[in-house]
């Protein structure tokens, strides 16, 4: 038996690290919704384009920060306001990058132009 305990707790202490779900974000991708990102102390609040989503999809910001949406799907995406502001992007490339300074308070939704479900908001505070 003082054998096998050893063997034994080791593989306890492996196995409790599994099945353990993480969500990446909202969307219809299961699990639970992403809490919304909020402003940091910096100039740049970031979004990515991942799995056909906005990842996240819901932010706040402040007035006067960027907002910078990161492509990491093998397809184009854009980012075109719908309400709230005047934005729009041309097609994005993997790896590439759109940005726009927010100057306004309020709420702007936006989608991508490609795939009409994609969707994101972005509340913007003083």
């Amino acid at each position: 038996m003082r054998t096998r305990l050893p063997l034994l707790l080791t593989l306890l202490a492996l196995l409790s690290g599994c099945g353990e779900e993480k969500s990446t974000g909202s969307g219809s991708g299961g699990g639970s919704p992403s809490k919304p990102a909020t402003p940091s102390g910096g100039d740049v609040v970031q979004v990515k384009m991942k799995d056909i989503l906005f990842v996240p999809d819901k932010i706040t910001a402040r007035v006067g920060q960027t907002v910078r949406w990161t492509n990491e799907d093998s397809v184009d995406h854009t980012v075109k306001a719908e309400s709230g502001a005047d934005f729009s992007s041309d097609p994005v490339p993997e790896g590439k990058t759109f940005e726009t300074k927010l100057t306004e308070a309020g709420t702007i939704a936006y989608f991508c132009t490609i795939h009409p479900s994609q969707k994101g908001t972005i509340t913007v505070e003083r």
